[in-house]
């Protein structure tokens, strides 16, 4: 392994693992890069959909729209994205649709305003 103390092993699969970090970018349709923030490699991408869309709109960025892969679908995100009118568009993680729920969060409908 490196001698870099501050690096981590991180997971790309449950079956390919890296030493590293991680880098974690948010991009314009024109894919033009609005922000970007680097973690040790065990961080969850998902944790950085904030900062990302923080970032993106210090940099001018009106958002409507979000699109990722699962891992930005998690229970804070779509909350966070809810509360401040952002289409978030990602597959919905097992966590979210099979499990890890309490029984008052059972039922319970996730409405997300669509700005025109």
């Amino acid at each position: 392994m490196s001698e870099d103390k501050d690096a981590n092993v991180g997971h790309k699969t449950a079956d390919s693992s890296f030493f590293g970090y991680k880098t974690h970018i948010a991009m314009s349709e024109e894919r033009i890069i609005t922000a970007a923030t680097v973690t040790t490699g065990e961080k969850n991408d998902g944790k950085e959909l904030e900062t990302l869309i923080e970032k993106s709109t210090i940099a001018g960025m009106q958002i409507e729209t979000v699109i990722g892969d699962a891992a930005y679908s998690e229970k804070g995100n779509i909350k966070y994205a809810t509360e401040n009118e952002i289409r978030l568009v990602a597959k919905l993680t097992p966590s979210v649709t099979q499990g890890y729920r309490t029984k008052e969060d059972e039922l319970v409908p996730i409405f997300i305003k669509i700005k025109k």
